[in-house]
């Protein structure tokens, strides 16, 4: 039974690609090509560190490993996302653990990579997780127990 549904307006979705287009912006202002290089390098390297952070989740959280999770470039879900429903529970779980151990572990970077790289780095590291952690404060008050679908359009909450 469908209890709550999260409608991703356009103008969201706008924004935040709009965001992007500006962190390139000030990467190409700043360092030039470099600039360039890092936004790019960047997007990368998060995505590489998001699934290494999830699979390293998935040993913790065995309902996790059950699912498949898939890479998609649709906005707002940009990176990857579970192919069908998930709970609530372990889709504040992986979101969570994804957040603070990616700020860790680019934290642990940042002796050893230039400053145009570690701005890239951070800036889509909370860029693509920004939606997921929205909808996550906003499904707070819900049952964990409950199940999440992603489409393009909308996040739903469903519990049985």
């Amino acid at each position: 039974m469908l209890v709550k549904r999260q409608v991703i307006r356009p103008e969201l979705i706008m924004s935040h690609l709009l965001i992007s287009g500006l962190l390139l912006a000030f990467q190409m202002l700043m360092y030039q090509i470099d600039g360039l290089f890092s936004w790019l390098f960047g997007f990368a390297v998060v995505q590489v560190l998001h699934i290494v952070i999830m699979l390293l989740t998935f040993i913790k959280v065995e309902e996790a490993a059950d699912r498949k999770w898939i890479w998609r470039i649709n906005p707002p879900w940009i990176g990857f996302k579970p192919a069908s429903d998930i709970t609530l529970l372990v889709y504040r779980r992986v979101h969570r653990q994804m957040f603070w151990l990616g700020l860790c572990i680019i934290g642990l970077l940042y002796p050893w990579i230039n400053e145009s790289l570690m701005i890239s780095i951070v800036c889509w590291h909370l860029w693509l997780l920004i939606p997921r952690l929205m909808l996550s404060f906003a499904l707070r008050k819900q049952r964990k127990d409950g199940v999440v679908r992603l489409d393009s359009k909308e996040a739903s909450y469903y519990h049985r």
